[in-house]
């Protein structure tokens, strides 16, 4: 026999005339040759099965040629039926009775990794590949059940085997890009995913998995075009209805994403996370009834949710007597429960607290909460003073490149107006008298221009002696802009309303020489203490979990901004947060004068301003303007001693 495999009709030509001839043996080879690469031949099956009876017709007695098909299906049937104990008991009879049927043992891999018996199932993928090395199918179903055990390398070395035997594997493709995505290696994981839909178009769960990767790099359109994608072809992929609305909430585009949670609830009722992320889509529209109902069904679903319960209680005014507040306590006590569900019950036991007039209370709750959620983040104030402190180095060296030198190559279509300032400032309520104009949109807080540069000041951080890139800065700001002019509407200025963009001032106004920037100035201790109290779900306030830290860090945004007013005299635009709720109208008028804007009546009826807000401050600025905010923190002066301490030193 050739080493040179035949085509399949061939083979199967070649073993009739061999038998014809008189060479039963050598067609028996020619047919297990065919059936070695297709196990479901039907022609090589039959022949092997005409050649056995011929035999025993004769007298003779020849070895088992493997199962049938019937045999096979039959297995298949009973798998695909989820009958897997049944179907490891006729597995393994077979195994025994057709010891080198490959297809046998591979399909055993499978009954058993569903059964949880994972060391059982990479010992039945692991005999298929001794009897048939190049069964690329059961390298890929080894992969996955290496993963299931965490052997995340030999899981990858399994799916390149078989992507060496059978290049066009989309499965395979699909299953290797999930793992380097588990990994973190984004960008790899995108180039498999991309391959398998480019083997596999209609791959449902490549188009959903691509999207997810998209959402980790903050990718937000790219996602949600894979998400979509993954839809047209699934309509009812529950999870890819979710993800979708949590890119189309992140891309502003609300109604969409509570249209989107609304549909994956519609195959999935019981889907307590969708049920809560809608009510965070609806309470930054201020549809707090609405709100208030999602929250309290995902409850209702999981009264563990620990998340919604906090989500919940920054929406709500407690009273005495409320059952939630008694279902908390009971949760809170349980020594089986995680810290993180204790860190949100801590944080919404505090809120419910301080509603009941329980001072003390509330401040224990709030205090286990923060020391929680600092633990969690890991946080150390000195980072903070380091990325401070190489800043100013920046900024204040001769030889930054000039405007001219960076020069973006992308012209903005908006004028940005930044809000700036320490969190639960009055910065919320800034950007909601300037977005109540009708040449404003009111972007909110935007992660654009942290994303972007934040690499740059790592990068410094690396070199010796390193410093700022042309071509790094005028990436960052072309970046930037784009973002910007893909948000909102026809509105010839836009604001970006995130606090801490106070640490880019630098950037901005030397690269951005028509932006403005305002920042709100409030009592250091109320700005502290509301700091203090409130849960912040992104990473990048961590500084916020500890009474001195808090004060460290406010000191450190004073130091900042006295450096960045010397740099850039009369740039600045200070605005006093205690001034404008004693004085709306005359700081408004001030306020809209500085950012070049004739002055609009509504502005003055800011709370009637129909548009989102993420920020824990959204209740509050759909109010009439409330005075007196600032006082709130002196029923728990005792206990901020520490804090007050470092912010008067």
């Amino acid at each position: 026999m050739s080493n040179k495999p035949l085509s399949v009709d061939l083979a199967l030509t070649k073993a009739k005339t061999l038998i014809r001839n008189g060479a039963p043996d050598q067609a028996r080879q020619l047919y297990q040759e065919v059936l070695n690469r297709f196990p479901g031949n039907k022609r090589a099956i039959e022949g092997l099965q005409s050649l056995t009876r011929s035999n025993r017709g004769q007298g003779k007695t020849v070895p088992n040629a493997g199962p049938n098909q019937d045999q096979i299906n039959g297995l298949i049937s009973l798998y695909n039926q989820r009958r897997l104990q049944e179907a490891l008991e006729q597995g393994t009879a077979l195994a025994k009775q057709y010891p080198t049927a490959f297809v046998i043992h591979n399909i055993l891999g499978a009954v058993n990794a569903d059964l949880g018996r994972l060391d059982q199932a990479v010992a039945s993928y692991s005999k298929a590949l001794r009897i048939k090395p190049d069964y690329a199918e059961a390298y890929g179903n080894l992969g996955n059940a290496l993963i299931a055990l965490g052997k995340h390398e030999q899981a990858i070395a399994s799916y390149t085997k078989a992507l060496q035997i059978k290049p066009d594997y989309a499965e395979a493709h699909y299953n290797l890009g999930t793992i380097l995505n588990d990994l973190g290696k984004h960008e790899e994981a995108i180039a498999r995913y991309t391959r398998a839909l480019q083997i596999k178009p209609d791959f449902a769960a490549a188009h959903y998995n691509l999207g997810r990767v998209h959402m980790a790099l903050g990718k937000h359109q790219e996602a949600t075009t894979s998400f979509a994608n993954a839809l047209r072809i699934k309509p009812d992929y529950v999870e890819a209805h979710h993800n979708l609305g949590i890119t189309l909430k992140t891309l502003g585009r609300y109604e969409e994403a509570i249209a989107s949670y609304t549909k994956a609830l519609q195959f999935k009722p019981d889907y307590a996370e969708a049920h809560n992320l809608r009510a965070n889509a609806l309470s930054d529209l201020g549809r707090h009834e609405q709100a208030i109902a999602s929250y309290t069904k995902a409850l209702q679903i999981n009264p563990d949710y620990a998340e919604a319960h906090n989500n919940l209680s920054g929406i709500k005014n407690y009273e005495i007597d409320d059952p939630q507040i008694s279902l908390m306590q009971k949760q809170i006590i349980d020594p089986a429960i995680a810290e993180s569900d204790k860190m949100h019950l801590s944080f919404a036991l505090g809120k419910a607290s301080d509603d009941i007039g329980d001072a003390e209370s509330s401040f224990k709750h709030l205090m286990e909460g923060n020391r929680l959620r600092k633990k969690e983040l890991g946080y150390d104030i000195s980072s903070d003073r380091k990325l401070f402190s190489l800043i100013k180095s920046i900024f204040g060296a001769d030889d930054l490149p000039s405007l001219e030198e960076i020069r973006p190559i992308t012209e903005g279509k908006k004028r940005p107006i930044f809000v700036v300032g320490m969190p639960r400032s009055g910065t919320t309520l800034a950007e909601q008298i300037l977005a109540s104009h009708s040449n404003v949109f009111g972007a909110g807080e935007l992660n654009a221009l942290s994303k972007t540069i934040s690499p740059i000041l790592d990068d410094i951080q690396r070199a010796p002696a390193g410093k700022l890139a042309v071509g790094a800065i005028r990436d960052a700001l072309n970046n930037y802009i784009v973002e910007l002019d893909g948000l909102g509407g026809d509105e010839p200025y836009i604001t970006d309303k995130m606090p801490l963009n106070f640490r880019w001032v630098g950037f901005i106004l030397t690269y951005m020489p028509d932006a403005k920037i305002i920042n709100l100035q409030r009592d250091p201790v109320a700005t502290c203490w509301s700091v203090f109290k409130h849960y912040f779900s992104s990473t990048g306030n961590g500084y916020a979990h500890d009474l001195v830290d808090v004060a460290e860090f406010y000191r450190l945004y004073v130091d900042l901004m006295d450096f960045w007013r010397e740099r850039f005299q009369n740039q600045i635009y200070d605005l006093d947060y205690e001034a404008l709720t004693q004085n709306q109208e005359e700081e408004s008028r001030k306020l809209l004068k500085y950012c070049d804007l004739d002055w609009e009546d509504q502005c003055m009826e800011f709370h009637k301003t129909e548009r989102a807000i993420r920020t824990a401050s959204s209740a509050q600025v759909r109010q009439e303007m409330y005075k007196g905010s600032s006082q709130e923190w002196r029923k728990y002066e005792p206990h901020l001693q520490p804090m007050i301490r470092v912010l008067r030193r």
